[in-house]
């Protein structure tokens, strides 16, 4: 009998002996705190003789009847149950008692601290549904979907269709039944049931009118901010029927935010659920938050078209699902919204995640082998969802975008309601552009890593000679020697009454290992010349040597906020790749923030600051960066305007720096600013919270003032702050106790992930040492013991990046050299590896000698 980790061979198997018509799912959510009732009827078909199965995760099984005749549950293993079907018609009824679930997965249930009020959401992706009703958990079995539950009175209940009746069942408890889906797919089936807050609008769409909802907790409800997100969606409506050529296909369009969320959200059929910190603001937040949520909502709502009407058949054009939804929402961005810099933000935040997940030692083509669940699992990643966005942009260049378009309405119309293989789609774009599409997949689908440009220059004079674009093989994975075709712009770029503008461009076809741009011979040579200016293609690029002397001096001036963009990118990169220093790296990326006003490319540059000091810069250098970087932000945050997104930026940032530096007036400044002393700088909820885990990090504050903030602030956000404060404080016991907790996985998810930030502080390297050995002998037990999410938690999160030693990396390597890991571990593990080489190699370039 398959287990958890269902493979494509089973999948396909059982999609060839059946076929789904059907699902009636009966559920009682009041009987206990820890389990639930789950009934159903399961219609289908036998198309041909033989065993299969059905996949039910649950506490136990009650009964199970096929065509009428009872089953033998008594070697029930608690994941799924053999049926062997007759030809034709068939009815199963699976009776079960499920576990609610404090993971994120399956059917989550979550207590208010607030209020005391209990709220559950369903989270199925990618093949969770099964935790809370029997089913045959694999997209291309879809089928209708009949949902009636039993709840307390007072209970809001939402799914994918709108409800049909509510009637009172006993004393205080109602059933809410709705109305039968169309065909879906298992994993976007929803049910979400609470006190839920909740405000409705309708949007008048191109058929017909689309009732919206938006739901909160009640505890949040004062900090919904309705009517924005009602504009976004009805903006993301307009955009996506005209574009598609094709309306909204379901019934209603519900979006909820919902507590202790894995993702940043699920794209569930009309009932889509979000990640609450991502979507209701309970304090101040700068315009990147309000540019990512809008993002989110866009993103969600195109998988309505692509991955919910027309879904893909196995988990292989995972890819595709994300990467249009990726690429597609920041075009809506862009064009139907007021976040007209979104392209600028998805090159900083999106693009540079895939560029890191693309050189890891996992990195693998877009297009990759998912054999089983675990490693679908695994792949939710950068290449998954930004890489294969960039690519995406590279088709639309290469077949043109109403060729683009055009097909994508002739693979909706075709496909509504089924499912299909990236093939599908390529055939409907090469019908529409002409072009045959087969090199361009097997180039930029097929092969993993990423190539880097450099311009290759002679000069005579004051002109160019000659300009090139020299293209290298990505260095992983090793061995390759993929050249790839790109469609680009090279600009270049002078220093002009005290800006750096744009003097001209070339739009060229880069091919091979050179391409040669004659239009600049002759030209006077530019202060910056830029690759890949407009950000069009996916490759890394570098500098000449008069390119990186005039960004030491003029970053700040660049005027083309997505030019910066770039530039920072690709400093970042060559920073991580050893090709230019931390101490280098800081202050160039501290000067641009000075003139930086796209929010977003601030806080992205913060981070990244953070990240070169602590982790990228030689331990002899790693004090006086840390001054630099703490007076650096100390200062923006003086200049900053009172009340602006910066001033609030720069407050954070700063407060974290000062966790760090040595200086006891910066930890003083942090108290200040808790008390009040900055103009315009509003203490709210989150900001305190802050502001007292970096003085409980540095033992100014104890478990007292936690427990006092916590007593003002009982919310969810408020307990895992608190949680977070508290594995912050550095004592060997605090961390102990935070350890112990983390690994026992007997928490919520979000509070696992609270108490592993508070020991990973980079100011407590030392009290992490002694933890490294542990971490290593938990990681098979957790791995096998926990569901995914917690087990990745601890792999991926508890990883002792801090102790960044060659002595953490050679036990690194020892573990990984370990017979029959399971892969999807062993590739967690690797890529923590190759984080800590990068690393060490980081610092030694940063310990040579200043050039």
């Amino acid at each position: 009998m398959p287990g958890m980790n269902l493979t494509r061979a089973e999948a396909a198997e059982r999609s060839e002996l059946i076929s789904v018509e059907s699902y009636n799912v009966v559920l009682d959510v009041t009987s206990d705190e820890k389990t639930f009732l789950a009934r159903t009827t399961v219609e289908f078909t036998g198309n041909k003789p033989g065993a299969t199965f059905i996949d039910v995760v649950a506490a136990s099984l009650t009964s199970a009847t096929l065509n009428g005749a009872k089953l033998d549950i008594s070697g029930f293993d608690g994941q799924s149950l053999e049926v062997t079907p007759a030809l034709g018609a068939n009815t199963l009824i699976v009776e079960a008692v499920a576990n609610f679930m404090n993971t994120g997965e399956g059917l989550h249930r979550f207590v208010d601290p607030a209020d005391g009020e209990v709220y559950l959401y369903s989270q199925f992706e990618t093949a969770d549904a099964r935790r809370m009703y029997a089913c045959f958990d694999q997209p291309n079995l879809k089928a209708t979907f009949t949902l009636t539950v039993d709840v307390p009175d007072h209970w809001e209940v939402i799914s994918n269709n709108p409800v049909e009746t509510k009637e009172s069942v006993r004393d205080g408890v109602t059933r809410w039944s709705f109305v039968t889906t169309p065909r879906i797919s298992t994993y976007i089936t929803a049910l979400v049931a609470g006190p839920y807050h909740c405000v409705h609008d309708v949007y008048a769409g191109a058929e017909k009118e689309i009732p919206l909802g938006i739901y909160c907790r009640k505890s949040l409800a004062p900090h919904l901010d309705a009517d924005q997100i009602f504009t976004v969606t009805k903006q993301g409506f307009d955009f996506f029927e005209k574009e598609f050529g094709l309306a909204y296909a379901f019934d209603k369009y519900d979006q909820i935010a919902v507590a202790e969320f894995n993702a940043g959200a699920m794209e569930n059929v009309g009932c889509v659920t979000f990640a609450e910190d991502y979507f209701v603001f309970r304090s101040k937040v700068t315009d990147r938050s309000y540019n990512w949520r809008a993002n989110v909502i866009l993103h969600e709502m195109a998988h309505m078209w692509f991955g919910d009407l027309v879904t893909m058949s196995w988990w292989d054009d995972l890819w595709l699902n994300e990467s249009f939804a990726e690429w597609v929402s920041y075009l809506a961005l862009a064009r139907a919204t007021r976040f007209t810099n979104s392209w600028t933000v998805f090159n900083a935040e999106r693009k540079n995640w895939a560029y890191r997940q693309d050189q890891l030692s996992s990195t693998h083509p877009i297009v990759t082998d998912m054999i089983d669940l675990e490693t679908v699992k695994t792949n939710f990643d950068g290449i998954t969802y930004a890489k294969g966005a960039s690519a995406l942009l590279q088709l639309v260049a290469y077949v043109g975008e109403q060729n683009f378009i055009a097909g994508l309405r002739t693979y909706f119309a075709k496909h509504a309601w089924g499912n299909t293989t990236l093939n599908d789609l390529l055939v409907e774009l090469g019908a529409t552009s002409g072009r045959d599409l087969k090199p361009w997949v097997a180039t930029w689908l097929k092969t993993a890593g990423v190539n880097t440009l450099r311009p290759e220059l002679v000069v005579d004079g004051d002109n160019y000679a000659s300009v090139a674009i020299a293209q290298e093989a990505p260095l992983i994975p090793e061995g390759s020697t993929e050249l790839r075709p790109h469609r680009m712009s090279v600009a270049l770029y002078d220093v002009t009454d005290g800006n750096l503008t744009k003097r001209r461009s070339v739009e060229l076809d880069v091919t091979g290992a050179r391409t040669e741009i004659p239009e600049f011979a002759g030209d006077r040579v530019a202060d910056l010349l830029l690759i890949n200016d407009g950000d069009l293609s996916y490759a890394k690029i570098r500098f000449d040597e008069r390119s990186i002397a005039t960004l030491r001096t003029n970053f700040e001036n660049i005027t083309d906020p997505l030019a910066r963009a770039l530039c920072s990118a690709a400093a970042w990169d060559m920073l991580r790749d050893a090709e230019l220093s931390a101490s280098d790296f800081v202050p160039l990326m501290l000067g641009g923030m000075r003139t930086e006003t796209d929010i977003s490319l601030v806080q992205m540059a913060m981070l990244q600051v953070d990240t070169a000091v602590e982790l990228y810069a030689a331990p002899e250098h790693r004090d006086q960066l840390r001054i630099t970087q703490t007076e650096a932000l100390r200062a923006l945050l003086d200049q900053s305007e009172d009340g602006s997104d910066h001033q609030l930026a720069f407050a954070r940032a700063f407060a974290s720096a000062a966790a760090n530096a040595s200086d006891a007036a910066h930890l003083k400044y942090v108290e200040d600013l808790l008390n009040g002393a900055l103009e315009g700088l509003a203490i709210d909820d989150d900001l305190r919270w802050h502001f007292l885990g970096v003085l409980a990090s540095r033992g100014e504050i104890g478990e007292a003032k936690i427990a006092e903030a916590l007593a003002k602030d009982n919310t969810a956000s408020g307990v895992k702050a608190a949680t977070f404060a508290r594995a912050s404080i550095p004592t060997p016991e605090a961390k102990e106790k935070a350890w112990a907790e983390a690994i026992a996985c007997k928490v919520p998810n979000h509070i696992q992930i609270a108490l592993i930030s508070g020991i990973q502080r980079a100011n407590q390297r030392n009290l992490m040492e002694p933890f490294v050995d542990r971490y290593f002998e938990s990681l098979v037990p957790t791995w096998s013991e926990q569901s995914h999410e917690m087990a990745s938690n601890i792999v991926m999160r508890l990883f002792p990046i801090m102790v960044t030693t060659h002595g953490s990396l050679s036990k690194t390597i020892a573990w990984l050299a370990q017979p029959n890991i399971p892969s999807a571990l062993h590739r967690l593990v690797a890529e923590n590896r190759d984080a800590l080489e990068r690393a060490l190699n980081a610092q030694a370039f940063d310990a040579l000698p200043a050039s």
